[in-house]
């Protein structure tokens, strides 16, 4: 996701070319992109198609994990297991196949291995959708437990991702340096985790065990965060943290890692991506909630659909989302195209080009989706939620890029090429 100024490892070194111009390419990769998504999509999630994850829950739980796994496995365990003579040898299709199916056998080991089978069965009841349908005696159905049980993996991924992200930028992925893989990987990986449950139990668990009546007081503490967002949703933490992690990866895509790469030292540069994540995605997330308080007035306590203090907490991810799509098609297709305008002059202009770009998507999303993809009418449908899609073109952006080297646009430049 656009972080080539502080990878360390293959793909740090990896050198990419344009097949023919930038333009070209860029744009035969963009049709290759949009031919892909729409066969995934049907496939694997439309309502219309053999599987039907989309409900909308757990299609966005899935995808938000894959993506996950595939930050870890470029950005932890540098390719491992594949050694490097492979990884610059191989065909693009070839490796981007194994590579991608390394993810999904990974994702499905901890999600549905450890999380649902052991974790959900034998420890916490609301990762498992049989259990909370076997000892919840809610009268509730599979299809129901399965969406709570979806959106506690979707929150249980949020401080994940902000942990793995921060760490990443900030930290430089340079716990046990020294470290052979996958010893490094899983060092950098086990510091991330380590982190980031203590994080999912102050900011999630609470809205989780507020779901269920009686509310699980004795087991998680009512919403410490009621009074200061006006609702017991744990939106308004995933908002604010997923915001921070949408900033971050823009400020990587254009405008070359700056400002964090400007500091210097640690824990100096990790404080800063720290403090200055926060602040940037917490303006971020308030810029967005003040332009829905304009178009639709301001949400009230027991408002539905789009006055819903919640929704428009969770909104704020799905418009995010909508920019940083845009953000990383210019960064990661476009890019050199841009190369010669200044640092400063070049991330303005493209961040620009990320706005207006991410609006009209938006737009063009919610009067063209409902066909194209077969979701539903309307911008607060209860059975939408964007997000899905939209964390679907990043992970294939990411398998595009990292897995595949941008094929056919581009093409990788052997290491003997590049020492002419």
């Amino acid at each position: 996701m656009g972080t080539q100024n502080i990878r360390q490892g293959w793909l740090a070194e990896r050198q990419l070319a344009p097949r023919w111009n930038v333009w070209a390419s860029g744009l035969l990769n963009l049709v290759v992109l949009a031919v892909t998504a729409m066969v995934v999509w049907w496939i694997f999630f439309s309502n219309g198609g053999p599987l039907k994850l989309y409900t909308p829950l757990l299609g966005f739980s899935l995808v938000i994990w894959v993506l996950l796994v595939i930050i870890w496995q470029t950005e932890y365990f540098d390719y491992w297991p594949l050694k490097r003579p492979y990884l610059d040898a191989a065909h693009p299709l070839q490796k981007g196949g194994i590579l991608t199916g390394i993810a999904l056998g990974v994702y499905f080991v901890f999600i549905f291995g450890i999380m649902f089978y052991i974790i959900g069965r034998y420890g916490i009841t609301y990762f498992n959708w049989n259990s909370l349908t076997q000892y919840g005696e809610l009268g509730q159905d599979v299809m129901s437990t399965r969406e709570t049980t979806s959106w506690a993996f979707i929150c249980l991924s949020v401080p994940f991702l902000w942990l793995t992200t921060v760490l990443m930028v900030g930290g430089d992925k340079t716990a046990w340096p020294d470290s052979l893989q996958p010893g490094q990987g899983l060092a950098n990986w086990l510091l991330m985790g380590l982190l980031s449950v203590p994080l999912y139990l102050v900011f999630f668990h609470p809205h989780i065990g507020s779901m269920f009546y009686p509310a699980q007081v004795y087991a998680a503490v009512p919403p410490w965060w009621k009074e200061i967002a006006g609702t017991n949703s744990a939106e308004y933490g995933l908002g604010i943290l997923f915001c921070s992690v949408i900033v971050i990866f823009i400020t990587l895509q254009l405008w070359e890692g700056r400002p964090w790469n400007l500091v210097k030292g640690q824990p100096w540069k990790f404080i800063a991506v720290v403090v200055g994540g926060l602040l940037l995605g917490f303006l971020f997330f308030k810029i967005q909630l003040a332009v829905m308080d304009y178009l639709w007035d301001e949400a009230y306590i027991g408002g539905q659909n789009e006055y819903n203090y919640g929704w428009r907490y969770s909104h704020t991810v799905t418009m995010g989302n909508f920019i940083l799509v845009p953000a990383i098609i210019l960064g990661t297709y476009f890019g050199e195209a841009f190369s010669r305008l200044a640092p400063w002059l070049r991330g303005l202009t493209m961040s620009v080009l990320s706005v207006i770009l991410g609006l009209l998507f938006a737009w063009a999303y919610y009067a063209w989706a409902p066909v194209l993809l077969g979701v539903c009418e309307g911008v607060s449908h209860p059975s939408e939620n964007p997000s899905a899609f939209l964390v679907l073109l990043i992970v294939l952006l990411n398998i595009h890029d990292a897995f595949m080297d941008k094929w056919p646009g581009y093409r990788l430049v052997a290491p003997e090429d590049l020492q002419r």
